[in-house]
């Protein structure tokens, strides 16, 4: 497994890990609360083909907790002068962006804001292709904000807003059932609330991304069959677009995608 680096650009520091040897160099982005070290399941597939540069992004692994970016949220030009800068240094002039649900919200503010940069977008369930109002107004606004904090403070508050939002159908039974889970102790609902709150203006503006598709950034997303967290219809909802730039696949399996066969299926569609 590869040894942990650091990249400092742009006045950001993200930790990272490398897989693979190849000339097509990937960078990767990993869902809420994992790792840049989920990709290693792409190196026997991919070794020979490619390079993976797998981030933990902020507040995930190695990577900074700057707790006072929950009051200055990260922007999108931000990570885009970031991952410019990280290019330029690795000497590299395009890469493929591959993002796995959370990661794929970042990868679509790439492929907006970075396009010259991207060979092409390879998403996995990824969030970011629906836009939640709820969400919005609470980690847009300081009283949402206020809410937030007490979800952090009280797990009984924190449930019966999740309860509250799911009643209102604000968030489906599996999304209401992955809230819960990461409600039982302090640490993951504060982790919950500093990536909700520092990550709410990196919402890409699917037009442009579908527009950079058509200019000839092409875009693969896969979705689980059976992910009732992140739905195929809401890439097929996208794909209108640019219906001749954006493919959209389904695999056989829930929302975890990132494994072994996935990797194999990767390979046989020549998605990397």
């Amino acid at each position: 497994m590869s040894n942990v680096l650091h990249a400092r650009h742009a006045g950001l520091h993200l930790a990272l890990r490398t897989y693979g040897h190849g000339p097509v160099h990937v960078l990767a982005f990993h869902g809420f609360g994992r790792t840049g070290t989920d990709f290693h399941f792409l190196e026997p597939a991919f070794a020979e083909r490619c390079t993976v540069h797998a981030f933990d992004l902020p507040f995930h692994g190695h990577s900074p907790k700057p707790r006072e970016r929950t009051l200055l949220p990260y922007g999108k030009e931000e990570f885009a002068a970031f991952f410019r800068e990280y290019l330029d240094a690795q000497g590299i002039d395009k890469a493929v962006f591959l993002g796995y649900s959370l990661g794929g919200r970042i990868a679509l503010c790439l492929l907006e804001s970075l396009p010259e940069r991207a060979l092409k977008g390879v998403l996995l369930a990824p969030d970011g292709l629906v836009r939640h109002p709820w969400y919005r107004a609470l980690a847009g606004f300081g009283l949402g904000r206020w809410l937030y904090r007490g979800f952090v403070r009280s797990p009984d508050l924190a449930i019966g807003l999740t309860r509250g939002l799911e009643r209102l159908g604000g968030i489906n039974e599996r999304m209401a059932r992955f809230l819960l889970q990461h409600m039982q102790e302090k640490h993951l609902r504060q982790l919950v609330h500093d990536v909700w709150v520092a990550f709410r203006l990196l919402e890409p503006d699917l037009g442009r991304v579908a527009e950079q598709a058509r200019g000839g950034v092409p875009l693969h997303l896969v979705f689980g069959r059976h992910d009732r967290v992140i739905r195929t219809e809401q890439g097929r909802k996208f794909q209108q677009l640019a219906p001749q730039a954006i493919t959209v696949d389904e695999v056989e399996a829930g929302h975890v995608l990132l494994t072994p066969a996935v990797a194999r299926y990767l390979v046989e569609r020549d998605l990397l």
